[in-house]
């Protein structure tokens, strides 16, 4: 491409040429929209969140609000199954919210800028118009992207192994593979930064931790997904999460982005303006 440029007398111009690099796209990108009828293996989207809780599962100080869809029944809330050390790490974690509540001595990895990791990002915690992921699935691979912050996330569909702990290192999203069980996709991950907490709550991790999370179409406009944790070192048996539900956007593309990242400076400004009290260490 060749644009010419003039200045202000007139009397000298510069040329420059663009080069355009052409990416290679070796799958096409599904969507729900230009899906003829109802798909239940098509999981493209915008997808917001339905349900009230903002913990990882039904725990103590955990709330709904009124929802749009019918909500599964999640039983009374009861405590995560921690081992001691597991407790320990968690009563020394200083949350904004849930009933280890500080007030104005917190410790939130979110409150300093730090990436929310895996499954915390799923969980969209922060309200609208930031309760939002999109899905773009491919035949190799899925990407989950995440409005708040801008966050992103890569789930390998090409038959692949999940690696070992020994063959990964600790990212914030781990290391994830995915495959199909009949119309459940099954997400399975390893290799997560220890430093991410899973919810807002402050419930912790380690860098053993793993993964499983099934994702399950109800119909063509409301997705459903359960998150199990396997965490010895923290949690004596496997968690699994309240169920999550989600429900298409298919406006979201002509809605106004508000492109919201996270930077030190000001959101430090921002915590003093409000007096939330997070530490910076």
């Amino acid at each position: 491409m060749e644009i010419t440029y003039q200045n202000n007398s007139g009397a000298r111009y510069i040329t420059c040429f663009l080069a355009l690099m052409v990416m290679p796209v070796s799958a096409p990108v599904y969507s729900q929209e230009n899906t003829a009828g109802f798909d239940p293996r098509n999981f493209s989207g915008d997808w917001e969140r339905e349900t009230g809780i903002v913990a990882f599962a039904n725990v103590p100080g955990s709330a709904r609000s009124p929802a749009n869809v019918p909500m599964p029944d999640q039983g009374s809330t009861k405590e995560p199954p921690f081992t001691e050390e597991g407790r320990q790490i968690y009563l020394e974690n200083m949350p904004g919210y849930g009933p280890n509540r500080r007030e104005f001595e917190r410790n939130d990895p979110i409150g300093r800028c730090e990436p929310a990791g895996i499954p915390r990002n799923l969980i969209v915690e922060i309200i609208e118009p930031h309760d939002t992921f999109e899905i773009v699935q491919m035949d190799d691979r899925i990407f989950q992207f995440f409005e708040y912050r801008h966050d992103w996330r890569e789930v390998w569909m090409d038959g692949r192994e999940l690696p070992t702990l020994e063959e990964t290192w600790p990212k914030w999203s781990g290391s994830s593979v995915g495959r199909f069980e009949g119309n459940t996709l099954v997400v399975e991950s390893i290799g997560f930064d220890g430093r991410t907490w899973l919810d807002k709550f402050g419930h912790p991790h380690t860098e053993e931790m793993r993964l499983e999370e099934r994702y399950r179409l109800q119909d063509a406009n409301t997705l459903e997904l359960t998150i199990t944790i396997i965490d010895p070192a923290i949690y004596s048996a496997p968690w699994v999460s309240d169920t999550k539900i989600y429900s298409l956007n298919r406006d979201r593309y002509h809605e106004w982005d508000e492109q919201i990242y996270c930077i030190p400076a000001e959101e430090f400004a921002l915590q003093d303006l409000y007096g939330t009290g997070n530490m910076v260490e």
